[in-house]
């Protein structure tokens, strides 16, 4: 516990949890049960309960973000390198939208074609890996995208996100205006938001780093890769729904 409070930037080499160690499969473990728990409290709730449902998660994600920022300036760290302005982070600000009139399309496909993959991605591939378990920012990292995963997944097994393939592309080009702005700014400012100028330590990025190089061709990568997976989660959405006639 004596790290519990500590960022990354002020802990010591070797007291990670590892990549696929025991305590991130834990981690993943945990994730998948409370995914399933919400999922199936969800379904068999009424119109009523179920808004409650998405504007508790909602609500969760934006007061874990402030805790964790007020940390972190309390703390010293240079929050400016940190800002919520990272894919995941931007996933949270629909899901406020989403809850607030989750009967607008628009927000569910955006959700589930997009962040949804994304925040899978970041609990198979944390990066706060060179953290204690037993550390705020690690559970933290955990609980934020288990939140955003378990909320998409819920309205995706009733049936209230439309799977549409002509709006999976619509969905990709308003996340590419996104990275384009963001882009920007971390030239700008000197600044890695949504991993897009460096790997961040992040193993599967690394990977891509590796593969297509440095800069721009990272960048470049990344952003196709993305959109591959995207596809992929795509095809793996619609044929549960055929499956599961959902």
């Amino acid at each position: 516990m004596k790290y519990f409070w500590t960022h990354r930037d002020h802990i010591p080499e070797g007291m990670g949890y590892g990549q696929f160690a025991k305590a991130h499969l834990n981690w993943m473990v945990l994730t998948a049960l409370f995914t399933a728990v919400i999922a199936f409290v969800y379904a068999g709730a009424d119109h009523t309960v179920k808004m409650t449902i998405l504007r508790v998660i909602a609500a969760a994600l934006m007061i874990s973000e402030i805790f964790k920022m007020v940390l972190m300036a309390k703390t010293g760290v240079k929050i400016s390198e940190y800002l919520p302005l990272e894919i995941c982070s931007f996933g949270a600000y629909f899901i406020v939208l989403d809850s607030i009139s989750a009967s607008v399309p628009f927000f569910g496909v955006m959700l589930l074609t997009l962040f949804l993959p994304g925040a899978i991605m970041a609990v198979v591939f944390p990066t706060t890996q060179a953290l204690p378990a037993i550390n705020f920012y690690s559970i933290h990292q955990f609980l934020y995208h288990g939140l955003i995963i378990a909320y998409v997944t819920a309205r995706f097994v009733c049936g209230e996100i439309p799977l549409v393939y002509s709006a999976l592309w619509g969905s990709i080009a308003k996340i590419l205006v996104l990275i384009g702005i963001m882009y920007i700014v971390d030239v700008v400012f000197d600044r890695n938001f949504m991993f897009l100028r460096d790997a961040y330590d992040n193993p599967m990025l690394e990977a891509i780093r590796k593969f297509c190089g440095d800069g721009p061709r990272y960048t470049i990568g990344l952003i196709l890769f993305s959109i591959f997976v995207i596809n992929v989660f795509f095809c793996i959405f619609k044929l549960i729904t055929i499956i599961f006639r959902i």
